[in-house]
């Protein structure tokens, strides 16, 4: 009998994972874009009807977006990866998170409270977690 035997070129390597950091920094920008996507459809309704529902409920339908926008981002991180969800997805939150709160700051020129940091940081890692969790059993 004759063994079957497999030669591998030897100048062939096995294709190389995306680090975890390019990954992370992938689920940020992905978040960001569908953040600002959706700011903005929210502002050509709001500019083009004269519905007060909108405006009344801007703040809440605001946290709706930021939440979706994480869980978006760390489950499409996740899936690329395929590992460790928890850690990428609870990371894409707290960075994007930092990132928002930063651009808050700047542009209200307003201090905040210890309360609303640390309820935005619980929010933002729940949702992370939630999507990291979602993106690796895609």
């Amino acid at each position: 009998m004759n063994k079957l035997t497999r030669r591998f070129r030897s100048n062939t390597q096995p294709p190389k994972s995306s680090g975890m950091t390019v990954l992370i920094l992938k689920g940020v920008i992905t978040s960001v874009a569908v953040s600002i996507f959706c700011i903005l459809f929210l502002a050509l309704i709001s500019l083009t009807s004269d519905n007060t529902f909108i405006e009344a409920y801007m703040q809440y339908i605001m946290v709706g977006v930021s939440l979706t926008s994480i869980f978006i981002g760390s489950a499409y991180a996740t899936q690329q990866a395929q590992a460790m969800g928890l850690i990428i997805g609870v990371t894409v939150g707290i960075i994007y998170v930092l990132v928002s709160l930063g651009i808050g700051v700047e542009l209200n020129n307003e201090t905040l409270s210890m309360l609303v940091v640390v309820n935005k940081l619980v929010a933002g890692v729940a949702a992370g977690a939630l999507g990291g969790l979602v993106g690796v059993n895609l």
